[in-house]
């Protein structure tokens, strides 16, 4: 007598909140078991490539430059299709979550950062998450060129902005202020030595904080920065923030009741660190 037994399976969402509680070593594991399993795990991995160690960053670099290699060899990127990519996924599609300082570390070469964001512009990549660290090369221009107009569509579904870089932000708060307004976490070191850029730098952070539809974790970090025209910004926003956290600027004088109008704030910091 035969009987009729369903092999037993997980449904993709279920794989999908699994997935999202294990660790990287694991998610690799994961991939690896079947190919449902290798379609659940493999864009979760990706979304992040340059997040990871430095290893793990610079096995996805390689990969990227095959992808590279193959447009150039190509007279129209828009020709590109599943049978005829280097690998078997299009890895750069899952992009969604970038450390561009990860990224410029593996390759300072200029030419070589341009071609990746065209790369991503070409596939209509949306980026979520954006981490620029206080580390990494020292040239400004390679930093800055995320900024170009061309590239604004990667970066206008951004919901959380993480940068320390040690440049002025004026081109950078500009950028995010014309394109961005879905943002939830904002941590920037508002970095300026020169007090002539100041005020052009807090009229594109007010820009920005006035796009935003539900801004609520804030970290603003410069030293010595005016607190006085920070609160004026604040105060388009009181009622979105829930974590708000100022670092090093100068409160001298300041009126602080305005904080008894954030009905939703739950921590508040002026720290110094």
């Amino acid at each position: 007598m035969t009987t009729d037994i369903t092999k037993p399976y997980l449904i993709t969402d279920v794989l999908v909140v699994i997935f999202k509680n294990l660790g990287i070593r694991d998610l690799l594991s994961a991939l690896l078991v079947n190919r449902e399993w290798s379609q659940v795990a493999v864009p979760m991995y990706w979304r992040a490539p340059f997040s990871y160690t430095k290893k793990r960053s610079l096995l996805a670099i390689k990969i990227y430059r095959l992808f590279l290699e193959q447009e150039n060899d190509q007279k129209d990127s828009s020709q590109i299709t599943i049978q005829n990519l280097p690998t078997l996924y299009d890895y750069p599609f899952f992009l969604k979550e970038l450390n561009y300082t990860n990224l410029l570390e593996l390759d300072k070469e200029v030419i070589n950062v341009d071609a990746i964001l065209k790369m991503m512009t070409d596939r209509e990549i949306r980026l979520n998450t954006f981490i620029m660290d206080n580390a990494g090369t020292n040239k400004e221009n390679i930093y800055g060129l995320w900024t170009k107009s061309c590239y604004a569509p990667i970066f206008s579904s951004l919901v959380h902005v993480e940068i320390h870089a040690p440049f002025r932000k004026n081109g950078v708060i500009k950028a995010l202020a014309d394109n961005c307004t879905k943002l939830t976490h904002l941590d920037i070191n508002l970095y300026d030595n020169s007090t002539v850029h100041i005020e052009e730098l807090l009229n594109y952070l007010y820009k920005l904080f006035s796009a935003q539809k539900r801004l609520l974790n804030i970290r603003l970090v410069f030293p010595n920065g005016p607190g006085k025209m920070l609160i004026n910004i604040l105060q388009s926003r009181l009622e979105s923030f829930k974590r708000l956290e100022l670092a090093k600027w100068n409160f001298n004088d300041c009126d602080w009741r305005w904080l008894k109008k954030c009905s939703n704030l739950a921590e508040f910091a002026i720290t110094n660190p």
